[in-house]
């Protein structure tokens, strides 16, 4: 009897289990039937530029906001590549996407919904074309076009377009707040102006800058460091052919020393960084010969005693660009055909010289001056930022590939070499003008790293010929927002031109401060030479 009801009792719980599997694999079934499935196929790109990555982030951002657990289920990318390939080789797809071709794709794979289209980018405009197919044709199919001037307008449009499908298809009524980046409340970074992230007009703001030096020259490049040991660090400017060096006393900086060089050398460039591991910091220099056609590139340090020249006549441009987890590495460009055609090498130090250690991979047209690395995209790992010989900000990945370039143009200096190319106008030699150096550095209330460059405005958008004379310039702060740099932060316009900027606690009170190099004229007119230089700095604080 006693055996008799513990088999009674073991069955009973048996079936107690299986009841409840049977139940809930039922009710697991009913939900995934009731969930619509949609596949987002990869929209055309019609551009000029490569803007693959544009087309990963339009799926992304329609993955995000079509999804809804148990209601609505997005495909994932790869299982979308594997079906369109296998439908390309069985000649089910053929040219561009229609509708009949999405709906019979759909039918093979067995989704409810099928969403494709086309974005197409010319100039600054950018219009977006789409359709969401209901496989079944019981559905009119939902199209939606819309186009703008302006890149940064395709997160609004694709918001736009996600909530019709959401309302019209799916009958709910989803904020596009929802979808927002999150964004800083009120930002703020020090006396810096915010930019409203994203092309968005400035919020006036006072100056907020302080002036440490005026000088009756042209700064051509700067840089910070602690040069000698003291414990203070020195700012080292850079004029044609000298360097002077200082400190802060009080707002001001007083002149250290100023060391003079061969008067046919032209500076254009200008890093500091202990590459050499001896405790005292390099100062390179990059330089040209005054007839601009041939690179004087040199070395030098504080040896405890004085400033020598290590190397001399280099036949390199040089810029120090900080690591992912922060150290200094030097990078070097060689000659080749021009400023923006040479390889650039990874260097490290061998005795008193450096030798390339590695190429990088970088698109043609690169120039190591305007050359960073760091996050760009959250979901990436460390990549390049440049600035290209058409003064366009483009972003590297890690196979030295173009993935996205600025419709924007940004950097521009007054520091050229010379071609030997007729210009058009025959009265002058062409010119390869240089742009400025890019630094990712930690700002922010978030503290992640965000991209600081100087944008130079020309008179007449650069329509007054082959000389370029500025207006105005800045310094930017920005950073990726789905599908673009865009910036977050800047400084208000000043007058002239800026040429350089660094990063460093200047007075040592614990707050970093953005320091900036403006040259102006004597005379507010566009043809009078640069005359003056300024350096002012910003406290970044938050």
């Amino acid at each position: 009897m006693r055996q008799f009801m513990q088999t009674f009792f073991a069955f009973k719980i048996i079936v107690v289990v299986l009841t409840f599997f049977t139940f809930w694999a039922a009710a697991g079934t009913g939900l995934c039937r009731d969930a619509k499935t949609v596949a987002v196929f990869p929209f055309e790109m019609n551009s000029s530029q490569d803007l693959g990555f544009l087309q990963n982030g339009l799926f992304s951002m329609l993955s995000s906001r079509l999804s809804d657990a148990g209601k609505v289920d997005v495909l994932d990318r790869q299982t979308i590549d594997s079906a369109l390939a296998r439908a390309k080789a069985g000649g089910l797809v053929k040219g561009a996407f229609n509708e009949g071709t999405a709906r019979d794709l759909g039918a093979q794979m067995g989704v409810d919904y099928v969403l494709f289209g086309s974005l197409t980018h010319y100039g600054e405009s950018i219009s977006l074309d789409a359709s969401m197919v209901d496989v079944s044709g019981q559905k009119d199919t939902l199209a939606f076009f819309e186009q703008s001037n302006a890149m940064g307008d395709v997160i609004p449009l694709v918001n736009a377009f996600a909530g019709d499908i959401n309302m019209k298809v799916f009958n709910r009524n989803i904020d596009n707040k929802l979808y927002a980046r999150p964004q800083e409340q009120n930002p703020s970074l020090g006396g810096l102006q915010y930019a409203g992230g994203g092309g968005m007009p400035a919020m006036q703001a006072s100056r907020g800058f302080t002036t440490h030096l005026k000088m009756d020259e042209v700064i051509r490049a700067m840089a910070t460091g602690d040069l000698n040991k003291d414990g203070r660090l020195q700012v080292v400017t850079a004029t044609d052919s000298a360097l002077q060096i200082y400190h802060l006393e009080g707002n001001l900086f007083t002149r250290e020393i100023q060391l003079d060089y061969a008067s046919y050398l032209r500076i254009i460039g200008l890093d500091v960084a202990d590459i050499n591991g001896n405790g005292y910091p390099e100062i390179f220099v990059t330089a040209m010969t005054i007839h601009r056609q041939t690179l004087s590139s040199f070395v030098v340090e504080y040896n405890g005693s004085s400033y020598t020249t290590l190397q001399e006549g280099l036949s390199y441009y040089f810029r120090v660009i900080d690591s992912v987890d922060g150290n200094p590495v030097l990078y070097a460009q060689d000659k080749g055909r021009g400023p923006y055609a040479g390889k650039i090498y990874i260097m490290s130090p061998a005795n008193n010289t450096y030798r390339e250690e590695k190429a990088i991979r970088v698109p043609r047209g690169t120039s190591v001056l305007s050359l960073a690395r760091g996050p760009v995209r959250e979901n990436s790992g460390d990549e390049f930022l440049s600035i290209n010989q058409h003064h366009r900000l483009v972003l590297i990945n890690d196979t030295g590939s173009d993935e996205w370039e600025s419709t924007e143009k940004y950097g521009k200096t007054n520091n050229y070499w010379i071609t030997g190319d007729q210009a058009a106008d025959r009265t002058v030699r062409d010119r390869a003008y240089f742009n400025p150096r890019i630094k990712f550095h930690s700002v922010g209330e978030d503290r992640k790293k965000k991209v600081f460059l100087i944008k130079n405005s020309e008179f007449g958008a650069g329509s007054l010929g082959r000389i370029k004379r500025f207006k105005e310039g800045r310094v930017d702060v920005m950073s990726w927002n789905g599908i673009a740099l865009a910036p977050v932060f800047q400084t208000v316009p000043l007058q002239g031109w800026v040429s350089d900027f660094d990063i460093a606690d200047i007075d040592n009170d614990g707050i970093e401060e953005l320091l900036i190099s403006v040259v102006t004229r004597s005379k507010i007119a566009i043809l009078a030479k640069d005359k003056t230089s300024n350096i002012i700095s910003y406290e970044l604080k938050n």
